[in-house]
């Protein structure tokens, strides 16, 4: 009897099989990933992000100084040097039993404090990144710096110093 022979290697058609899938692996990576032109980053510039803390304490506020580092107090990562510090008494709604209407009422002790903080970061499409952090307006943040930390949130992010 004659038995048939095995196939020894591989032929063209098994090559191009080949070719096609990597191809089709390639694209499905960039895709998935959202690589191309429009999610490219651009060149590095200065951004500069408001950071609000509420209801902290008056003290707190006096120790912020302009050019300290500032991190987040979580994860230890630098956000950028602080360019500009200032509060406003931080008020509550209360119900004034007299007048019958709800009124703001400064707390006493505690006041709001806004730093803002100035890093080199990018911007794409979708988000802008200062010295390696995402920051969108919104977001909740926990800053540190030399003396002091708060819980807070971010309120502005603009270009430039």
């Amino acid at each position: 009897m004659k038995e048939k022979q095995g196939r020894k290697g591989l032929n063209i058609i098994d090559i191009l099989i080949i070719i096609v899938l990597l191809c089709a692996l390639a694209a499905g990576v960039v895709w998935i990933k959202g690589g191309g032109v429009e999610g490219a980053a651009s060149e590095e510039k200065p951004f500069t992000f408001v950071a609000e803390g509420r209801k902290v304490l008056e003290e707190t506020a006096t120790i912020p100084v302009v050019g300290g580092k500032a991190f987040e107090s979580s994860t230890s990562a630098y956000l950028g040097t602080v360019s500009k510090v200032w509060s406003k008494p931080n008020e509550e709604a209360s119900f004034n039993r007299t007048t019958n209407k709800y009124e703001k009422m400064p707390v006493p002790g505690y006041c709001d404090l806004y730093i803002a903080i100035t890093g080199n970061g990018t911007e794409t499409e979708q988000d802008i990144t200062i010295e390696g952090n995402v920051v969108k307006v919104g977001d909740e943040i926990n800053v540190k710096g030399k003396g002091y930390a708060f819980e807070g949130y971010i309120v502005e992010v603009r270009e430039g110093e």
